[in-house]
């Protein structure tokens, strides 16, 4: 040690320098020659922009929405049947799960329509939870209670039919109270 301090620093022979042109221009091959250029001048022209992707009309992509969820119910359900088959938490009565899964498919899916009609022209996260976690839990608990499947149709378009026409009361209000403010 020279002068106190460490060998590697200060000591010529032991000064380290790292050279790192040869990696900075695989990287960036033309960084030496890279020049500013100016924007363009107002009016004049530049590359086309990218054509725009095509994408499907609202009603298709509700319908797929809709779809996506009721499949993801219908599996969620299908896998807990299979899983409390097991004997964990509760353990389902005998018989096949398809007319419950397939009754819980169909107000699934018009839960689906309802929630994307009510929420159309609002950017809203986590409106698909509202449907996905009573749905399993409906299908979770007729599946381990059975009851008859005319009682689950039933109540639920009950329950659907109630929701839309809320919905349509909610939406008429909504677009009341935007006219009259517009015409202000």
């Amino acid at each position: 040690m020279k002068g106190g301090r460490p060998p590697d620093q200060g000591d010529p022979a032991n000064v380290h320098t790292y050279d790192n042109r040869g990696a900075r221009d695989a990287v960036f091959p033309d960084m030496e020659n890279r020049t500013t250029d100016p924007l363009p001048e107002p009016g004049t022209e530049t590359e086309a922009a990218p054509a725009p992707r095509w994408t499907p009309p609202e009603p298709l992509l509700a319908l797929g929405r809709a779809t996506g969820i009721t499949a993801l119910v219908t599996a969620l359900g299908y896998a807990a049947y299979r899983w409390a088959a097991t004997g964990l938490p509760m353990e389902p009565l005998p018989g096949s799960p398809w007319p419950y899964l397939t009754a819980w498919a169909v107000l699934t899916f018009v839960a689906c329509l309802i929630l994307n009609w009510a929420t159309s022209g609002i950017d809203y996260d986590g409106r698909w939870q509202l449907i996905v976690f009573p749905a399993f839990a409906g299908v979770r608990l007729c599946l381990r209670l059975r009851p008859d499947t005319a009682l689950v149709y039933a109540y639920g378009l009950g329950f659907l039919a109630v929701a839309a026409v809320a919905v349509a009361v909610w939406r008429w209000r909504w677009r009341r109270r935007l006219s009259a403010t517009s015409s202000k």
